[in-house]
């Protein structure tokens, strides 16, 4: 899979999806200059292209919304099962999980970059990093 660039733009709050290339990128929908993409390869040692941030975390590429819901039926299916069922569901939504590859998220700006090789510094979202950056979104 090539690797693609999701954001919103901070001009109309328009999400895009874009390919990933080495150039200038700006919104499709109101054409607004968001930056420019200089490296590929070692994007996540130079900082978001987009913004002025130099940390990043790691999510799943997942709806949590769907992770919610099989977790719901198996709460719904507790009377009739005696509980049993928590377990079979948690073990469904482990298996998602651990399928569903990650995704690289900009603390500050919140562009994700899918499919890209990150390096293995990188951790899951910190709540103290993340309120740094609160102010921006």
């Amino acid at each position: 899979m090539k690797p693609t660039i999701g954001r919103h733009c901070p001009k109309c709050n328009y999400f895009s999806s874009l390919e990933a290339h080495q150039g200038n990128y700006s919104c499709p929908n109101c054409t607004q200059h968001w930056g420019k993409l200089e490296n590929l390869d070692n994007l996540f040692d130079e900082g978001c292209p987009f913004c002025p941030c130099r940390q990043f975390y790691l999510s799943k590429n997942f709806n949590q919304a769907l992770g919610c819901a099989v977790m719901f039926l198996g709460i719904i299916f507790v009377p009739w099962t005696y509980g049993l069922s928590l377990p079979f569901f948690w073990l469904i939504d482990l298996v998602l999980y651990k399928r569903v590859k990650s995704i690289v998220n900009c603390y500050r700006c919140g562009t994700e970059f899918h499919n890209f090789n990150y390096p293995k510094r990188l951790k899951t979202f910190m709540h103290h990093i993340g309120l740094k950056y609160d102010k921006y979104r």
